[in-house]
């Protein structure tokens, strides 16, 4: 996967688009309260992944370590998961999520619908809703200019030969770290015209 170019979904294999086992043998056990949110998810060097990372950089162990993904990488993902009398967590959901790194020199700018975009400490997150039959999109950011500490940015979509058609979710996560200024406007192209977004570190 070149990852600075192609920036569609992160390639957690086929557990991270599926519903996770359970580790609760008890049919009538109540259904956990589940939360769900963006978290990084870095794998060892066997390819297993026993602990996620919450964006406030809290670390999580899993009461499920998930195994054969890609060794020594850190994903992002959108997890579901339930707290542990013990402190650990269960995942039920695990859908990987695009890291929108610099694709100034090969951006093209295809409309896609914004649901929502937030800031956490270390992530400026998007969820998007692109139209799609099924193909590859590429995801991340461009730079058009930075004037003073004001970064100014545009989400790089390109659509490429996959039919305008259903639409689907995405989420989306681009590192403040990753941009040398303190103010970001962001400018997403919609299916109703160019919009943007301004957010302060």
């Amino acid at each position: 996967m070149k990852v600075p170019v192609r920036l569609s979904l992160l390639l957690l294999g086929g557990l991270l688009t599926c519903l996770l086992s359970s580790c609760h043998d008890d049919d009538d056990a109540p259904f956990p309260s589940i939360v769900s949110e963006l978290v990084d998810c870095p794998t060892d060097s066997a390819g297993i992944l026993s602990f996620i990372v919450l964006d406030n950089d809290t670390r999580l162990e899993l009461v499920n370590p998930q195994e054969d993904l890609r060794p020594s990488v850190v994903y992002r993902a959108l997890a579901g998961y339930a707290r542990e009398d013990d402190g650990r967590v269960t995942l039920y959901t695990l859908q990987s999520a695009a890291l929108l790194r610099d694709s100034t020199q090969v951006a093209v700018f295809d409309p896609t619908a914004v649901v929502s975009l937030w800031c956490s400490p270390r992530y400026l997150n998007l969820h998007l809703r692109p139209k799609t039959q099924g193909g590859k999109h590429d995801w991340g950011y461009a730079t058009d200019s930075l004037t003073g500490n004001h970064a100014y940015l545009r989400l790089h979509h390109r659509q490429g030969d996959d039919p305008v058609a259903y639409s689907t979710d995405l989420y989306a996560s681009l590192r403040l770290s990753a941009v040398e200024a303190d103010t970001i406007t962001l400018r997403i192209q919609t299916f109703d015209g160019m919009r943007e977004w301004t957010i302060t570190k």
